[in-house]
């Protein structure tokens, strides 16, 4: 299975649309998907269910990562931890 990682910023609650259309013009059967999300203060909110309807076939990761906008700069250590996390 080959790794898809998908990269985002939280926009009103959801994903922006750009990523919407990148996800829906690509095939990501038997992809596993990891998340990485920066947000502000409504955190992951719906995105990751909004995904996962986008990419019913992707096999999305449990272990999301995300930051608060206004901590990813102290947030370098954890950002460079969590591929060892995945595996890789």
């Amino acid at each position: 299975m080959l790794p898809a990682r998908q990269i985002q910023k939280i926009w009103w609650y959801s994903c922006p649309m750009a990523v919407v259309s990148f996800l829906e013009s690509y095939d990501f059967s038997d992809k596993q998907v990891y998340l990485f999300c920066s947000h502000g203060t409504g955190g992951l909110a719906a995105s990751v269910q909004d995904i996962e309807e986008i990419l019913p076939a992707g096999q999305i990761s449990e272990n999301v990562f995300d930051a608060y906008e206004e901590d990813t700069a102290s947030s370098q250590e954890e950002i460079r931890n969590w591929p060892g996390e995945l595996g890789y």
